[in-house]
């Protein structure tokens, strides 16, 4: 057994994630810091080459998480999104907001999306590949325009989208479509409120929206898509019945 956040922990941990598969280009620096508690993450392509306690120069994003829950997630106690909810995110220059895809809220291009009377709306989200594994988000819009979102699951949503996180973060950053973010997923609800999302999504000011949110959505992709290989869930559901 180790004693969470020690050096004993983090070998082991080094250790039981060393098999991971190549993924070419995918990688990131994380800086963690959890109540004074600091640690960082670096991976290149696939592999995760550094993790260990203390700071690293020049990292993507710098994670402020809540101790306990940390703790928790790391036993296998915390699920994706109660993690991810207990995260903050500094972005390069200083600037703290919520984690990708809480991001996007207040972003001033939603305020230019058209007034549309009784285009109300509310989705679920539930992405598979996350960064602290499987989460839930919600997304409303009332008369078209983005009222509220949140991490979690609502009561009777208008309609349901089932993707990889990473797919999100492609249609973030231009390198793919809607269309092609929900290939292998799955959207279900009735006919008129998949086309309200449909003319949602393709709004000029929404993507303008989307491709303004910061560093955290790509740098979260890649630890997430690293998460998800079988070998480092394997891993981590190891280190987390040795965790104390």
């Amino acid at each position: 057994m180790a004693e969470f956040l020690s050096d004993e922990w983090f070998e082991r941990a080094r250790a039981l994630a060393a098999s991971a598969a190549t993924l070419p280009g995918v990688g990131f620096r994380i800086q963690f810091d959890a109540e004074g508690r600091r640690w960082h993450q670096v991976a290149e392509d696939g592999a995760i080459t550094e993790w260990a306690a203390g700071d690293i120069a020049d990292p993507d994003i710098e994670v402020r998480i809540v101790l306990d829950t940390v703790r928790r997630y790391y036993r296998g106690e915390a699920d994706g999104t109660e993690t991810l909810a207990a995260c903050r995110v500094i972005e390069p220059g200083g600037e703290e907001g919520p984690p990708s895809p809480l991001d996007i809220d207040g972003r001033p291009e939603l305020d230019e999306m058209l007034f549309q009377p009784d285009a109300t709306l509310l989705t679920q989200y539930r992405f598979s590949a996350g960064p602290f594994g499987a989460f839930e988000w919600w997304w409303r819009f009332v008369d078209g325009r983005s009222d509220s979102m949140g991490l979690g699951r609502v009561d009777e949503p208008d309609a349901v989208v089932k993707i990889a996180y990473q797919k999100l973060i492609g249609v973030r950053t231009d390198s793919i479509s809607i269309y092609e973010a929900i290939e292998g997923g799955r959207v279900d609800g009735d006919v008129g409120p998949l086309m309200l999302l449909a003319g949602l999504q393709e709004s000029p000011e929404l993507h303008a929206a989307e491709l303004a949110c910061g560093a955290s959505g790509p740098a979260f992709s890649c630890l997430g898509l690293i998460v998800d290989q079988p070998s480092v869930r394997e891993g981590l559901e190891t280190l987390a019945s040795e965790t104390t």
